[in-house]
Order: structure tokens, then sequence, then C-alpha cells
């Protein structure tokens, strides 16, 4: 299992753990290195950032990054928030926005819930 991958399971139980908290987006602070890429923060192979650069996670349709000095990456997920009453969460609204534009969510309020 890559180095990516094992990072990428703890974001996700991290997630699932942080999602039933109340209103907190989940925070994860990992060190994505590769030495062909000294100095940088490597993501994946199609995603490397350098110091004090932001962007959205690779394969995740809303969350935010953060390159830090020695390849240490800040992951954020969006705020958890409560959807109206009587109406149901559903997907991201536009998952092609920046973070965290992209965590604007839609409501399906049509059925009495």
């Amino acid at each position: 299992m890559s180095h990516f991958t094992v990072v990428a399971v703890l974001f996700v139980c991290l997630a699932i753990i942080l999602g039933d908290q109340g209103a907190q987006a989940a925070v994860a602070k990992v060190h994505l290195t590769n030495p062909d890429h000294p100095g940088k923060c490597v993501l994946d192979s199609n995603t490397i950032m350098s110091p004090g650069q932001k962007g959205k996670q690779p394969n995740h349709p809303c969350a935010g990054v953060e390159c830090h000095e020695g390849g240490m990456v800040t992951i954020r997920t969006c705020t958890a928030v409560a959807p109206p009453k009587g109406c149901k969460q559903r997907d991201f609204v536009n998952t092609n926005r920046n973070y965290p534009e992209c965590c604007e969510r839609a409501y399906d309020c049509t059925k009495h819930i």
C-alpha cells in the first residue's frame, strides 16, 4: 500500500470520527514528501506543491490543502452544517469551485422529512 493510500485512509477515518461532532471540519496534518521533489509537498504523481501554496485535495470532491515547509501538508474538509429543518442534505453544488467555495451543499426540501 502506498504512502498516499495510507494517508488517504487515515484522513477518511478522521473525517468520519469528526463528522458526528457538530459543526466542525476535519483537519489533518500529514508529511507528504518524495526525494525526487525536495522541499515540495507531493500529494500524488500529478499534484506537487511548494511551501505556501494552497489548492484542493486530489481525489476528494471538496477538501483544501496547504503545503508547508518540510513537506508538511494541512488538509481541511468542509465545516459540517445541518440541513434546514425538514430538508435532506444532497451533493456539493459545484465541485469545480476552489476550496472552500466548493463546500456549498444542495438540499432536498420537497418531501416532508
